[in-house]
């Protein structure tokens, strides 16, 4: 079950940068340089220890926990390391639509965490069946 809502949201999260690539509305957003964040489970209101009466000191971080990016064999090629580093300290890895046949991307075996920062370059991405 849980791997079927972790396929939708990678699903979900490319047709959103798909559009924002063809020229959503964002005015920070260029075709082939978009940089894609998975959020962590983390919602940052706190759990707190709470004393009964609902009064829980939780900090609030919204650190999440880490999730593991898997990029299968077959997508090594496509899905490499930039070589760079975002601010936060995580790698910044670069899916090359170019490389991909016809441009689409097969997600079988695929999982898109949040310990690192993807970058799709090379045209527009799709996402389908091979």
């Amino acid at each position: 079950m849980t791997s079927d809502t972790r396929m939708k949201q990678f699903l979900l999260a490319l047709f959103v940068v798909s559009l924002t690539a063809c020229g959503g509305s964002s005015d920070n957003v260029s075709p082939g340089k978009i940089v894609v964040e998975v959020p962590g489970g983390g919602d940052g209101d706190g759990d707190g220890d709470g004393d009964g009466d609902g009064d829980g000191d939780g900090d609030g971080d919204g650190d999440g926990d880490t999730i593991a990016s898997v990029i299968p064999a077959e997508l090594e090629n496509v899905i490499t390391p930039s070589g760079e580093t975002a601010s936060d300290g995580r790698e910044i890895y670069i899916i090359d639509v170019s490389s991909l046949p016809n441009g689409v991307l097969d997600p079988s075996g695929l999982l898109l965490g949040n310990d690192v920062i993807f970058r799709i370059e090379g045209g527009a991405l799709r996402v389908g069946q091979n």
